[in-house]
């Protein structure tokens, strides 16, 4: 019965109209500790990687006061002795680090990379702060087996603003993002046709900007509101524009939580500049979504039961499609803290864009195809728990149906365009191409956390693949490989020396070449290792190493394009408040 009801409610939660206001309350308190400055939320340009601007601190050891005892023997004599009053030894409780508001980063390392960061908070008030985070990656290359230039640049600049108050935060960014690369993955069959003694210019570039807000509402139906919007242009005159509106809303019907959430998401893209393979030259899609939900609780499970119902409008197409996809998420706690069986069946209508291609292959040809993806299914069950406090793992099996899937697809056809070339017709780019993807996918994960001062994490996924409807490209699941593994460690070996690894295997995955000669090609596995030491020279000032790929090689994650060898790369950071 009480099943029925949860569906009757997801039901009701449908036709709840999305215009409440937000009430304010007096009960909403927030704590007023500094804003740290991370990469904003999606779209502020980038999720640019960030070092911890402070160290973690073991401060959970309680000192307990040593308790003094002591006794009177008494004897029969005249005079009377009183002894003195005992006295607590006293011990020197721990010194908390210091944290800091800001810091800077430098770090120069071989191929001349160059790594440059700033974060900055400026406490404006109380309840107001003002965040500056500017993140620069670049490399003046010198790959050996690289045809033409591989040099690269990555930079971003994000400004925040934030408020808060016993009713309500609220924030907003604005942030650009510009990147540069190079086409330099030439194919064996066109190395004949680069011209001797000419410096080709093979450069391509991206400039992101983006303005973003997020508020938040205490005792409201309308729990939060983001809106967001980013525009993209490339150096080769391709366009895009994204408008993002996410309400969330929350409210009891017949006391059982009702969460409801909305998404309005329009794209919008264009192309002046067409690569070897012609494709559309504009693209324009609307996705109108609701997400409805309700939480059931009992002593040993958890129940999330939802559903995502989506409305997409292609305009270029005049076209539109209803979709619905579902959305549960459930827990059963078998054996304590130490098994718990879990289910997540998901699904949902995935807004491809020109900018996550970029950010995911920036060897990407001017023109690509832009089109949304539909997960039907995305479901994963397993165990997962703590055999102990500082041991924790996740055993998963999963299985997931993908319809119009992109694959990066290699571009073949050199043997196809007229002389003098191009620089992005040289073999030297990727196409994205559409088929059915579903996956199969075991994996797992463990934990290890022997106390505050090591923690080692280990993940392993194993994916099987079958393609449909990518007749185009002879439905090879292109670039995607079949086994992924990882391990993460960090070991704080004393106050000042600590050391951190990452150490990543990648299996072998099948690429398809299109255009002119069509085939199949299988790239290598390979091991990439990476560590990085870090000396605290005084509270303010640490000094940090880093080694790169120190066993990988020129591997090549994209096909044709080897990436830089063992790389070393050295610098600082300095911490200080204004």
């Amino acid at each position: 019965m009480k099943l029925f009801q949860s569906y009757i409610l997801v039901a009701m939660a449908c036709a709840v109209s999305i215009t409440a206001a937000a009430q304010g309350g007096e009960e909403g308190e927030l704590n007023g500790g500094t804003i740290t400055v991370v990469k904003p939320y999606d779209p502020t340009i980038s999720d640019a990687f960030k070092v911890k601007s402070t160290p973690t601190v073991n401060d959970t050891t309680t000192v307990k006061k040593k308790p003094v005892t002591y006794s009177i023997f008494s004897v029969p004599v005249a005079s009377t002795f009183t002894p003195d009053k005992g006295k607590l030894s006293k011990r020197k409780a721990p010194k908390r680090a210091k944290f800091f508001d800001n810091y800077a980063r430098l770090g120069l390392g071989n191929y001349v990379n160059v790594l440059g960061e700033f974060a900055g908070n400026f406490e404006v008030d109380k309840n107001t702060d003002l965040g500056v985070f500017l993140n620069h990656n670049s490399s003046q290359g010198g790959i050996d087996d690289a045809t033409f230039d591989d040099t690269f640049s990555d930079t971003s600049l994000d400004v925040s603003y934030g408020k808060r108050n016993r009713k309500s935060n609220w924030g907003i960014t604005a942030g650009g993002r510009y990147q540069t690369a190079n086409w330099y993955g030439v194919a064996p069959l066109a190395l004949s046709s680069v011209p001797a003694g000419v410096d080709v210019d093979a450069g391509t570039s991206y400039l992101t900007l983006g303005l973003s807000g997020k508020a938040q509402f205490f005792d409201s139906v309308l729990e939060n509101v983001e809106l967001a919007f980013t525009n993209l242009s490339s150096g080769n005159d391709a366009t895009e524009s994204r408008v993002r509106l996410l309400p969330q809303l929350a409210f009891e019907v017949m006391e059982e939580e009702i969460s409801l959430g909305v998404e309005v998401d329009y794209v919008t893209g264009a192309f002046d500049t067409q690569g070897t393979i012609p494709v559309a030259d504009a693209y324009s899609y609307l996705n109108l979504g609701i997400n409805p939900s309700i939480n059931l609780y009992g002593d040993r499970y958890k129940v999330e039961l939802g559903a995502r119902m989506n409305y997409l409008t292609d305009n270029e197409a005049s076209e539109g499609s209803f979709k619905v996809y579902p959305d549960i998420n459930a827990s059963y706690i078998l054996m304590d803290e130490k098994v718990i069986a879990y289910a997540d069946i998901g699904g949902g209508l995935d807004m491809n864009t020109l900018q996550n291609f970029a950010d995911e292959n920036m060897f990407i040809a001017p023109a690509v195809t832009v089109a949304p993806t539909s997960r039907q299914i995305d479901a994963q069950l397993g165990i997962k728990g703590k055999l102990s406090s500082n041991f924790g793992y996740k055993l998963y099996g999963g299985y997931s149906l993908e319809e119009n899937r992109y694959f990066y697809t290699k571009d073949n056809s050199v043997l196809l365009t007229a002389v003098p070339r191009l620089p992005y017709e040289y073999a030297n780019t990727f196409y994205t191409q559409y088929g059915d993807l579903s996956t199969v996918s075991f994996g797992g994960s463990a934990s290890v956390d022997l106390n505050t001062q090591f923690n080692l994490t280990l993940n392993a996924k194993y994916m099987s693949y079958d393609v449909t409807n990518g007749d185009s490209f002879d439905n090879v699941a292109s670039q995607l490989p079949s086994f992924t593994a990882d391990i993460v460690g960090n070991y704080d070996i004393t106050d000042k020396w600590n050391v951190g690894t990452t150490l990543y295997f990648v299996g072998e995955r099948e690429a398809f070449r299109t255009g002119g000669t069509t085939a199949t090609e299988t790239l290598d596995s390979f091991v990439d290792l990476n560590l990085d030491i870090n000396y605290k020279i005084n509270p303010k000032l640490t000094a940090f190493l880093r080694g790169h790929n120190l066993t990988g090689g020129n591997y090549q994650y994209y096909l044709d394009y080897p990436v830089q060898n063992l790389q070393i790369l050295g610098g600082a950071v300095y911490k200080f408040d204004f």
